[in-house]
């Protein structure tokens, strides 16, 4: 009987698996589809969410890096002032209180150290405030035709370092007087002083000047261009200011007047007595009066105009008859009795007084156009996080 022959398993399960590839059925197919369409799936998930992440990603950057740095702050006369403008006045600023936060640490000042670090916060806010100012005062100047020139930059440089580096010196000791001889008169060997003069400005010869600007500069982190565009706006305001008090009347209406000031009826009853007995406004002053600022001169408070007093303490001193002593006026400092001692209708005023006046007169005006539509503050607390972001992180003390 003829031998059957036995196929080898593992051949005939190559051949079939062979055989099955040259010939898929139907079924296979259709699982190979669904094997590739979920391969597909899974690749093109995978890739758009690796796109999603680069898009996220870039979208990030640009925002933090191109487009919060366009981003405006401030729009002045149509003009904008732009975050990275303000960032780039930020800069030297921070880098300022950082070292003035790290002096008073090494001192042992923690307390002043805080409060330095709570001020960088809101440079921010205090920096644009400052160049809003900035370009208006720079727009007012122009309707007059008036332009800041670059040697008045260059003076007031001069003028501020060679201050600095006077104040930075030790003032000279006063050398004692020689003893005079035996026999000798005080007149025949004493020198006589000096006679006083106006205090001279310093100056700076030019390598000392170079050298004390470029320590300034370190000391400050601020660049050359920077500091003269800061100086540049302080000449501005200056300048505005002097325009703006050229009007300022030089004289005024003016008092010349003393007071005894209580704080009860019972002291006030019994400064009135001892007026009425006679005594002197002098010594009533001196016995009763709670003006800390006047008691020691006899109550007498000098010249002053309208709107420096109370207004019940003024309306009775700008109509009470000279020498007269007045009824008591009440205030909200106590209980006044007045005396009126001279009254000019065109007393000169004081250098300070001026000053003051045209210091009023400049914040009058700002307050006035500041809040005008010609200025929008557009600082978003996302735009500055963004500038103290850029700033960096404090220096650890």
């Amino acid at each position: 009987m003829p031998r059957v022959r036995e196929r080898h398993p593992l051949r005939s399960k190559s051949a079939a698996v062979r055989l099955a590839a040259l010939y898929p059925s139907r079924r296979q197919i259709r699982r190979w589809k669904r094997e590739r369409r979920t391969h597909q799936i899974i690749t093109g998930g995978a890739i758009a969410v690796f796109v999603i992440v680069l898009a996220v990603l870039g979208f990030g950057y640009l925002r933090e890096n191109v487009l919060r740095a366009s981003e405006t702050a401030a729009t002045v006369n149509g003009e904008a002032i732009t975050l990275t403008q303000l960032l780039d006045r930020v800069k030297p600023r921070a880098a300022a209180l950082d070292a003035q936060a790290q002096f008073y640490q090494a001192q042992g000042l923690t307390q002043a150290a805080t409060q330095i670090n709570l001020q960088r916060s809101s440079l921010p806010d205090q920096v644009l405030d400052s160049m809003v100012e900035e370009r208006l005062v720079a727009a007012k100047l122009a309707e007059s035709g008036t332009n800041i020139p670059d040697s008045d930059v260059e003076d007031r440089i001069h003028k501020e370092i060679s201050e600095q580096d006077a104040r930075s010196k030790p003032s000279p000791t006063p050398t004692a007087s020689p003893i005079p001889e035996a026999g000798a008169s005080p007149a025949a060997t004493s020198t006589p002083g000096p006679t006083p003069t106006a205090t001279a400005v310093p100056t700076l010869e030019t390598d000392a000047f170079q050298a004390a600007y470029q320590s300034f500069l370190d000391r400050a982190g601020l660049s050359d261009s920077a500091y003269r565009e800061l100086v540049k706006s302080d000449v501005a305001r200056d300048r505005l200011k002097e325009q703006l008090s050229a009007n300022i009347p030089k004289t005024a209406e003016m008092v010349h007047a003393r007071h005894i000031l209580v704080d009860n009826q019972d002291s006030l009853q019994q400064a009135q007595a001892a007026l009425a007995a006679g005594t002197a406004f002098d010594d009533v002053v001196k016995q009763f009066s709670t003006d800390p600022g006047s008691k020691d001169k006899g109550g007498d408070l000098g010249w002053f105009g309208r709107g420096q007093m109370n207004q019940p303490f003024e309306d009775a001193a700008f109509s009470q008859p000279i020498g007269e002593v007045g009824q008591p006026v009440q205030s909200p400092n106590g209980f006044h009795i007045i005396q009126v001692l001279e009254r000019d209708p065109n007393h000169p005023l004081t250098q300070d007084q001026i000053d003051q006046k045209a210091s009023k007169a400049y914040q009058d005006w700002y307050t006035a156009v500041r809040a005008g539509d010609d200025v929008k503050t557009q600082l978003s607390p996302e735009g500055r996080a963004w500038v103290l972001r850029q700033v960096g992180p404090r220096r650890s003390l």
